[in-house]
């Protein structure tokens, strides 16, 4: 039983590792990006890494479908997708906000979708660590 919990642990280590390389890029970034898109599917997503990357943000299913990350830096509605489960959306002066029970991740950025990827992440890692 120790052993399953230590293999949990490792993964969500490496989850977080995803989550925080996702946020860093947000931070970096000074527009919309394909591959930043990409980098937050794959830490939302960890089960894409297993699929063929056709394109920055397109993969290849085994079936020969194509799996798309969503616009998360061009769109709010594409974003808001990152918002954990009865997490909510506040916008502000102070910048884009995530609110729920575990707290609140405000982040600011020139473009607004970003932000709130940003917020939402790091409202994602707050969960995850909570959940281990």
């Amino acid at each position: 039983m120790i052993a399953v919990r230590a293999l949990c642990r490792v993964r969500a280590i490496g989850h977080d590792d995803s989550l925080v390389d996702a946020i860093s890029a947000c931070k970096g970034a000074s527009e919309p990006d394909r591959d930043i898109d990409a980098r937050i599917a794959l830490a939302v997503f960890p089960a894409l890494r297993s699929l063929t990357v056709i394109a920055p943000g397109v993969w290849l299913q085994d079936d020969g479908n194509h799996v798309r990350a969503l616009l998360y830096t061009a769109t709010c509605r594409a974003a808001a997708m990152l918002v954990p489960s009865g997490y909510w959306i506040e916008a502000g002066p102070q910048g884009t906000t995530v609110v729920g029970e575990l707290g609140q991740w405000t982040a600011h950025h020139p473009v607004e979708a970003i932000a709130l990827c940003m917020a939402a992440l790091d409202a994602r890692r707050a969960e995850l660590s909570y959940a281990h």
